[in-house]
């Protein structure tokens, strides 16, 4: 019987959901190493310790690509670890999304956004945002979160129409600058946690965005640890 140090959340319930509907396994690198079920990295390498659960004044819906739920380097389950009641989770569709999915959207009353850069289509239709609409907790925001490759996360945004109807929002550059500052060196190139954190950090939510920057900094400590990339840790 496998013992887990935590709760399952939604993208644990996703994942396994994935995998029954599965015509073949998943093999990720290092798939022969003994695994930690509630962190995924290896035994030596389990970071459970870090998990500390706590509330978002924003919500989550993580949209997964089928080949993204299942690699243990995924960082939108990180979004589930901290904030497990306000984030849920559910498997992309081009043409037939999840009947629960669009019950969760149509429940947030129109205060939907997705979370992805401005593109030339967006900004001639007028569904791409430049501020964030007002938090009100009576009807607070919920994210959509395309969680994939850059590539895929694209993909998922231009070929499904019924995305159309939803604002897309991008991180501003100050928000970037100010995480790149606190965070060392950085390239542009963003796992799904950081932009989540500046996300955080733009609506005020300070706490929470230092919380999830700083465990996606352990996690992925934690992930090269795993992967035999480094002998140790550095410093979180």
């Amino acid at each position: 019987m496998i013992t887990l140090k935590h709760p399952p959340h939604c993208v644990d319930h996703l994942r396994e959901f994935a995998k029954e509907g599965s015509r073949r396994e998943f093999i990720a690198r290092g798939a022969n190493a003994e695994r930690c079920p509630s962190c995924l990295m290896a035994t030596f390498a389990c970071f459970c310790d870090q998990r500390k659960t706590m509330q978002s004044p924003l919500h989550f819906t993580l949209l997964y690509h089928c080949t993204e739920i299942h690699k243990p380097t995924n960082s939108g389950r990180l979004i589930a670890d901290l904030f497990p009641q306000q984030t849920d989770a559910y498997l992309w569709s081009r043409t037939a999304p999840n009947d629960l999915l669009l019950e969760r959207l149509k429940s947030f009353s129109g205060n939907n956004i997705i979370l992805f850069p401005s593109t030339e289509k967006r900004e001639n239709a007028g569904t791409h945002l430049h501020d964030l609409p007002p938090l009100d907790l009576d009807t607070p925001l919920n994210v959509i979160v395309l969680d994939a490759t850059w590539r895929l996360a694209s993909k998922m945004l231009h070929q499904s129409r019924w995305l159309d109807d939803f604002s897309t929002f991008a991180i501003n550059e100050e928000a970037i600058r100010s995480f790149k500052v606190r965070h060392a060196k950085h390239d542009n190139q963003f796992a799904t946690a950081e932009v989540v954190a500046m996300l955080l950090a733009q609506a005020n939510a300070i706490q929470q965005s230092q919380a999830l920057a700083h465990y996606y900094h352990v996690f992925n400590n934690h992930s090269m640890w795993s992967r035999h990339r480094q002998k140790t840790l550095t410093p979180a």
